[in-house]
């Protein structure tokens, strides 16, 4: 298997607890085959005085999970989730602490693809409709 990364939506380090469009800043991390490692903490800088979800701030965000095939948040719009999806990273709506999240992804072994049970979480990519 080899290593991917995430971006976490959080205001402490220890669980989702962000909206999407209230992240101004992502927790980026490299899950592996046996660990998980942080990377850094990206600073997302939107443009002053409009909305998370205009063109432009989309693109900001876009660039800032550049390298990330997944972003958990604790919610998410439908329009933002159609352009992450449009460009390939799949979204998770959870409200989980972080430790429940790399424990999980690291115990379901996944084969290059990012899973989180059903049971557990909802993935916005199978649950919600465009």
């Amino acid at each position: 298997m080899s290593s991917y990364r995430i971006a976490v939506a959080s205001s402490d380090g220890e669980a989702v607890n962000l909206h999407f469009g209230q992240a101004t800043n992502l927790l980026i991390y490299e899950i592996g085959e046996e660990k998980v490692d942080f990377i850094e903490d990206r600073n997302v800088e939107l443009v002053p005085d409009e909305a998370a979800h205009t063109e432009a701030n989309m693109e900001i965000f876009a660039d800032a999970l550049r390298d990330c095939s997944a972003i958990f948040v604790r919610r998410i719009g439908e329009r933002s989730l159609r352009y992450l999806r449009e460009r390939n990273i799949t979204v998770f709506e959870v409200d989980f602490s972080l430790n429940h999240i790399f424990n999980t992804l690291l115990k379901n072994g996944r084969r290059g693809r990012v899973r989180v049970p059903q049971a557990n979480s909802q993935s916005i990519n199978q649950s919600k409709k465009t």
